[in-house]
C-alpha cells in the first residue's frame, strides 16, 4: 500500500469521544493514516498523543471485549454516535457525519439485529 502509515491512536485524555484533526476518538482511541489525514498526525504527535504504527500484514492485537465498542445511550450526543457507527460499520467518519442521529441510532440498531 505504498508509503501509507497507519496507526492506533491514544487520546492524551483518557476516554475521549469526539474529533480531533477530523479524526474521530471514541473512548480515548482511534485509527488513522497519515495518507488521509497528515496534519492531524502531525498535530497529535506534537500535543502528547500516542501513536503507534498498525501493520498491514498483521492483524491488530486488540482483546475481543474491546473489539466492539459499547452502545452508545439514546441520549448520547450525535459525535458519540457518528463514532460508535464509523467503528461498527463500513461508514467512514463523513458519511456517518451526514446522517441524522435517529437515523444513527437506526442503522446501529439494525446492525445489532443481524
Amino acid at each position: 500500500m505504498g508509503d501509507r502509515m497507519r496507526y492506533d491512536v491514544t487520546s492524551p485524555v483518557k476516554g475521549y469521544n469526539g474529533v480531533v484533526g477530523g479524526v474521530t476518538f471514541y473512548r480515548g482511541r482511534a485509527h488513522v493514516d497519515d495518507a488521509t489525514h497528515f496534519a492531524a498526525v502531525e498535530y497529535m504527535r506534537r500535543r502528547g498523543y500516542t501513536l503507534t504504527e498498525v501493520r498491514e500484514e498483521q492483524p491488530e492485537e486488540t482483546p475481543a471485549e474491546d473489539a466492539t465498542p459499547e452502545k452508545p445511550k439514546q441520549a448520547d450526543s450525535k459525535d458519540t454516535w457518528v463514532a460508535y457507527v464509523v467503528a461498527t460499520t463500513d461508514l467512514t467518519e463523513a458519511e456517518a457525519a451526514d446522517l441524522t442521529k435517529a437515523e444513527l441510532q437506526e442503522l446501529a440498531n439494525d446492525k445489532e439485529e443481524s
